[in-house]
């Protein structure tokens, strides 16, 4: 799966009329084999070890180029902080953002479809995708620890 993702992204870059320059492909190939959500900074340091001339604005215009292409999809975080991660062919996933350590957590339950139809009749927009991220606290960041359980849900 990563290397079919570095491969589409290389051809989208190209057809789009963009240089495949190492620095670019360092930063796809990172993102490729990243689990988590890194953040600029993150994306930076891990790609300056390999490239130790890139610059900080050369990130941030390659992180955007990959936004605007849709390889990547970006999550906001406490303080509208962008946290990034790839936009996989076929990948459907949400998030749980904790407000109070910046934590991120993937599920991939959704039910949206279920209500998706209403509200294009309601409001007479048709809905092509969607993305949920809920804010709150996670386990570690509730006072006092207090227990969560689903068994009643």
């Amino acid at each position: 799966m990563k290397e079919i993702y570095i491969e589409t992204a290389k051809e989208g870059l190209q057809r789009q009329g963009y240089k495949l320059t190492g620095p670019r492909l360092a930063i796809i190939r990172y993102l490729a084999g990243e689990k988590g959500h890194p953040d600029i900074r993150q994306i930076f340091t891990r790609i300056r070890s390999e490239h130790p001339g890139i610059g900080i604005a050369t990130v941030y215009r390659t992180v955007d180029l990959l936004l605007e292409l849709g390889f990547l999809r970006a999550i906001t975080i406490k303080k509208n902080q962008l946290r990034y991660e790839v936009n996989w062919p076929g990948d459907h996933h949400h998030h749980l953002v904790c407000k109070g350590c910046g934590r991120v957590i993937e599920f991939g339950s959704c039910n949206f479809q279920l209500i998706s139809k209403e509200i294009e009749k309601v409001t007479r927009f048709r809905i092509e995708e969607h993305i949920l991220e809920a804010y709150g606290l996670c386990h570690d960041c509730l006072p006092g620890k207090q227990h969560y359980s689903t068994e009643k849900m």
